[in-house]
């Protein structure tokens, strides 16, 4: 055996040990009080299965498997209370919006798009920066909150043409890539987060509140934010050379040739879904209908946009590891931890009701929880506590739901959150430069959040 694979079968030694020594904590600790049998075994198989997540030791589908399995064996919660999640429309939904993001990625229409705005790029290196990351916005609201995985490949190429991987130059478009589709997931549609939220804040959120129009409506300021943040960052980060003429993007539009039938029929397609879930307010009709329907037509005769190869590129995995972060809010939900959480919420309010007080621990919930487990399991886990607590006291649940959602992209390592750990595996950013730009890409953030956004939502009656 070569030494490289004694170092990774040693690494994966230890991370596994840590994961056992982390779950068996939880297992040593005497049953007592709230501290029940069904909680000791539910806390240890989610810490196993999320720290499995963390460490990326095997398929997220073999996570997705053990602890819904787990918690039904070991009599943690009936098994109709495991796999509710996967009652009623959203998992339609998120099929459908995975094989849209694949079929639109497949035929090449979201690259000849990207390539398109970014032609619009002359030698100043922040309108380079500003420009990818509208074009990850933009990409963003086509495809329902999948932008990273068309505009961090884009990026790279540039990246590598420009020497500058790795460098200040590699930072800055990392940076730009991270805001425009990643944090825009805080004022853009993302199909699988929104699938989370509001199935399981479906008691105080109805259907047609929160729609991608909405989302945007609401949520806009935070673009400001970004571009502040952008900002800085690109003093922080001036390339050690200048740019030159960018025409990589020029020359990678060329290639791609005419359009194709393919794109033209992803392209309606795609037109199609956007008229959907952009009128929800005028046909009442269920958001997941559209996700689960509309991207499918492609497979029509007469289109003729997508075959079976497309398929292959769906991350099917993910549906199910969706549904096992979702089982974790329903179960912790039957064990009483939505009432605790709800509690304890309460107690560090001390009797305020100050939404900018509310937002602060929103905050500082989600931040910490982020370093434990995954985004969706953090909605799962916290959604309906939070929504009593703030109901009880009078406000709306849609803002602090967006709050939530929000707070969710303050991260400072890429593990902790999927979109960002994907822009960091194509290696444009050391992980020092990655850890000082979320640093202040958070700090930032959540200012402008509670600055801007906050004060906004007042203005407009949300609060």
């Amino acid at each position: 055996m070569s030494k490289t694979s004694l170092q990774f079968a040693r690494s994966d030694i230890i991370k596994w040990i840590i994961t056992c020594v982390l779950s068996a904590i939880f297992l040593l600790v005497p049953e007592q009080g709230l501290y029940t049998h069904q909680v000791k075994f539910f806390l240890a198989v989610t810490v196993f299965g999320l720290s499995l997540a963390a460490f990326e030791i095997v398929p997220v589908m073999f996570i997705s498997v053990i602890m819904p399995g787990l918690w039904i064996l070991l009599g943690v919660a009936p098994a109709e209370t495991v796999m509710s999640p996967w009652v009623g429309t959203t998992f339609l939904m998120i099929m459908g919006a995975l094989f849209m993001a694949a079929t639109l990625e497949d035929c090449g229409l979201l690259k000849r798009v990207a390539y398109l705005l970014m032609c619009k790029v002359k030698n100043s290196y922040f309108a380079l920066l500003t420009s990818i990351m509208f074009v990850g916005i933009i990409i963003n609201i086509l495809t329902s909150g999948r932008g990273y995985l068309i505009i961090a490949p884009l990026a790279t190429g540039l990246c590598v043409s420009l020497k500058g991987m790795n460098k200040r130059l590699g930072a800055g478009l990392a940076t730009a890539v991270m805001l425009g589709g990643c944090t825009s997931h805080a004022y853009t549609y993302q199909a699988t987060a929104w699938a989370v939220l509001l199935r399981l804040g479906a008691d105080y959120i109805g259907p047609t509140d929160i729609t991608p129009l909405g989302i945007i409506m609401h949520n806009w300021p935070l673009l400001i934010v970004s571009l502040v943040i952008l900002f800085i960052i690109s003093k922080c980060y001036t390339p050690e050379e200048g740019l030159g003429e960018v025409t990589y993007f020029k020359e990678n539009l060329a290639a791609m040739g005419p359009i194709t039938r393919k794109e033209k029929s992803n392209l309606l397609m795609l037109v199609l879904v956007l008229i959907y879930i952009f009128t929800i307010n005028i046909h009442q009709l269920d958001i997941n209908l559209g996700f689960a329907l509309l991207p499918w037509i492609v497979f029509l005769p007469f289109l003729n946009g997508a075959d079976t190869n497309t398929l292959q590129k769906m991350n099917f995995q993910i549906i199910f590891f969706v549904a096992a972060c979702m089982s974790i809010g329903t179960v912790a939900s039957s064990l009483g931890f939505g009432s605790a959480i709800a509690s304890l919420c309460a107690q560090l309010l001390n009797g305020s009701t100050s939404p900018f007080a509310i937002s602060g621990i929103i905050f500082s919930v989600v931040f910490l929880l982020n370093f434990l487990m995954t985004p969706m399991a953090i909605f799962a886990l916290i959604i309906e506590p939070i929504l009593i607590l703030v109901t009880d006291m009078g406000y709306s649940a849609i803002p602090f739901a967006y709050a939530i959602n929000a707070c969710s992209e303050a991260i400072l390592l890429p593990y902790e959150y999927v979109p960002y750990l994907i822009v960091y595996s194509f290696g444009m950013i050391s992980m020092k430069d990655f850890i000082k730009v979320n640093i202040i890409r958070s700090v930032i953030f959540f200012s402008g959040f509670l600055i801007l956004l906050v004060p906004y939502w007042m203005l407009i009656g949300l609060l």
